[in-house]
């Protein structure tokens, strides 16, 4: 029996969080923590999703006509986003011509989760977009004979539809590029055009990466964001402007390799994300990541929340070749956990068993 198998790493935002959605140019990091999805073709009556880390038990299904699943029972909250996805996939496969027929399907996240909890949380590394691409491919490698001939853009541009439908229409898509091509990226969306490009950061840069402790809640971030423009455009507009300059400026830095400009755009970006908390009313930056900031700081070097902010991941760096077990040191003395996510240059994979 044919097990097919896909595989699509998860991803840590460098530069121009909330900015992006304005059309500012972004940096993403593909990280070597992996979604897997398993699929086996089955009898019809043996239809069943297994979600571990979603917390609940097997979604049991039928495929129906038009390449619709009829799902047995009513979907489990935390399972809608996902169902809502795969009766999406499922869709461009049939109007591809392809023909879903049963199987079962298990979609592994534990990589993307913190192990160390008896209730597992996400660590903040883009496992809802990890997941998508790697259903997505596994559906299309299973029930689509031949290259469906579309390119990565168009990939990203079809999976963000119901990626937005489950955050009240918010979302860049840059989560998804970063599952989908791996490696660093330079990612924009401006009037619904996207743009990747591949980057690489330069030779002597040290990171740290730090987890705050608790999963932040990326679509109610970006809707707090979305209605401080109506509630206090001015000074939401000042913030974007500022993000928009320094997010140009950390691009541009990049690709001429110029590390301290690198460094001086991340400190930069940080302490406007620090200015968001009373504009959106939640805390993008929260104690732990000040205190986080502080530690990088006593060791000469530079600190930002990563992605959304929240009390998730942070990002610490400096030039100093010791600068990542010092960090480590100090953390581990402040309570704070380091993670260690190596950079993935190779986007969702497919392969069969």
């Amino acid at each position: 029996m044919t097990r097919w198998v896909a595989t699509a790493p998860g991803k840590i935002v460098l530069l121009g969080e909330y900015a992006v959605l304005e059309g500012a140019p972004a940096l993403v990091q593909a990280v070597d923590r992996r979604c897997r999805v398993e699929l086996v073709r089955c009898k019809g009556a043996d239809c069943q999703i297994e979600a571990p880390q979603l917390g609940i038990s097997p979604v049991h299904f039928r495929v129906g006509n038009g390449a619709r699943l009829n799902w047995q029972d009513a979907v489990p909250v935390p399972f809608a986003r996902t169902a809502a996805l795969i009766d999406s996939v499922l869709a461009d496969i049939g109007k591809r011509g392809g023909r879903p027929g049963p199987f079962r399907m298990r979609v592994d996240t534990a990589e993307l989760f913190d192990g160390d909890s008896r209730s597992p949380m996400k660590l903040g590394l883009g496992s809802s977009a990890a997941t998508a691409v790697a259903i997505d491919a596994v559906l299309h490698a299973a029930f689509l004979e031949g290259d469906r001939q579309e390119s990565r853009i168009e990939t990203i541009a079809r999976l963000l539809q119901p990626a937005r439908e489950a955050q009240e229409n918010a979302g860049s898509g840059i989560d998804l590029a970063a599952s989908l091509c791996g490696g660093l990226l330079g990612y924009s969306i401006r009037d619904e055009q996207i743009e990747v490009r591949p980057l690489s950061l330069p030779e002597g840069i040290v990171t740290c990466f730090v987890w705050a402790g608790e999963p932040a809640s990326t679509g109610e971030l970006l809707t707090a964001w979305r209605r401080s423009r109506q509630h206090s455009p001015r000074e939401h507009g000042r913030i974007i402007g500022e993000m928009q300059t320094v997010a140009g400026a950390g691009l541009d830095a990049v690709e001429k390799g110029d590390v301290e400009e690198i460094l001086a755009c991340w400190s930069a970006y940080g302490e406007i994300m620090g200015k968001m908390n009373d504009l959106v009313g939640r805390e993008i930056v929260t104690a732990e990541h000040r205190i986080a900031g502080g530690l990088a700081e006593l060791l000469n070097g530079v600190y930002k929340p990563c992605g959304a902010g929240g009390g998730d991941l942070g990002m610490a760096a400096s030039l100093d070749a010791k600068f990542r077990s010092r960090m480590r040191h100090l953390c581990r003395q402040a309570g704070l956990k380091t993670l260690r996510l190596p950079p993935s240059a190779q986007g969702v994979r497919v392969t069969t068993e």
